[in-house]
């Protein structure tokens, strides 16, 4: 069973409080201004971020023994451990939010992530050029394009501010991440490419699947973001499993896929 956030006080909330530097006014949301079954849908999809957004801690965690442990530059560290700094933040973004909305965060179960034994095994340079080209330039980019599109049509002043110091700290990871496998890719021989590239495909996998399964059922006069304004979900931070497809492949054919070839990746 999933165990349940908690919180503390003293010291550990004195830390907690001095390094997030969240200035946001959650009370001031008013849940009367929503109808139940919106909250409810709500409440569901801030619960998942709070998931998602814990693994991102512990994935960036992992990112900073990586890089340390394969001998990267000094100044290659701090953009490391500021990414961790920002995941925690971003972790107890969604919990205050969630809870604002009446919801109860609770941990991912497991709580701790599993990773496959071949890919622990391997050289920390690896790793670590792996876990950049995964999280910090894919799916941190896809992540950007999704909390761009929320942001610019949110209305809740509450929420928007959520979007607001989320979205400042994403395009930090963006260009740190882009920039890492760039410096990276050149400790390795040419004969490694298809290892990355491979590593390319295995993360956009299931985002692709989705992403079909979710085109099937839309018609082709549907295929515009347009067709898909939602300003009601879009006041709590949500959108439709449609209008999140057409940000994809947008953010995907315009962000993503043109790095991923600079680098020689696809």
């Amino acid at each position: 069973m999933a165990q349940t956030f908690k919180h503390t006080g003293g010291i550990f909330q004195r830390i907690h409080d001095q390094l997030v530097d969240i200035d946001i006014d959650f009370d001031a949301f008013d849940s009367d201004a929503y109808p139940a079954s919106r909250l409810e849908f709500a409440r569901n999809v801030w619960a998942e971020r709070v998931h998602s957004e814990f693994r991102s801690i512990q994935i960036m965690t992992r990112f900073t023994i990586e890089v340390l442990g394969a001998g990267d530059p000094l100044e290659v560290y701090a953009g490391a451990a500021d990414a961790v700094m920002d995941e925690i933040r971003h972790t107890a973004l969604c919990v205050q939010m969630l809870e604002t909305l009446g919801g109860q965060p609770v941990f991912p179960d497991p709580i701790h992530a599993q990773e496959r034994e071949s890919f622990l095994n391997r050289p920390m340079a690896e790793r670590a050029l792996g876990t950049a080209i995964s999280m910090l330039a894919i799916n941190e980019t896809l992540s950007t394009g999704f909390i761009r599109d929320l942001h610019e049509r949110c209305t809740d002043p509450v929420v928007k501010a959520v979007l607001d110091v989320t979205l400042a700290d994403e395009d930090t990871h963006f260009e740190y991440g882009w920039k890492y496998i760039e410096n990276s890719l050149q400790r390795f021989d040419e004969a490694s490419i298809s290892i990355w590239r491979d590593v390319v495909s295995t993360t956009l996998r299931p985002h692709e699947t989705q992403a079909a399964r979710i085109r099937e059922t839309m018609r082709p006069d549907e295929l515009d973001l347009a067709a898909w304004p939602e300003p009601e979900l879009a006041a709590l931070g949500l959108f439709s499993p449609q209008r999140q497809l057409l940000v994809y492949q947008q953010t995907l054919e315009q962000d993503v896929r043109p790095r991923l070839a600079q680098l020689g990746l696809i």
